[in-house]
């Protein structure tokens, strides 16, 4: 794992146990090393935990087209990574 950009692209993977041995082992490394990532693993951890026991209920229309405009905004302003 060589940069940090590449760990977080892989990162939904590694948690699922998706990727090879050897890439986990080179992200296991990597975290081993840099204290940033490993705080974002663990808030990325938290974060889905807590967004599971969250209780699905539906908002009303108007809220979610106003939240889709707001998002489609925001990705159109977004820079390329």
């Amino acid at each position: 794992m060589s940069t940090c950009k590449e760990l977080v692209d892989l990162l939904a993977d590694y948690l699922e146990g998706q990727l090879s041995p050897e890439v986990a082992r080179d992200i296991d490394q990597h975290l081993a090393d840099c204290p940033p990532c490993l705080n974002f693993l663990k808030t990325y951890r938290a974060t889905t935990r807590l967004i599971r026991e969250v209780a699905c209920e539906d908002i009303p229309p108007e809220l979610g087209e106003r939240l889709q405009r707001f998002l489609r905004e925001r990705l159109r302003k977004a820079p390329e990574a």
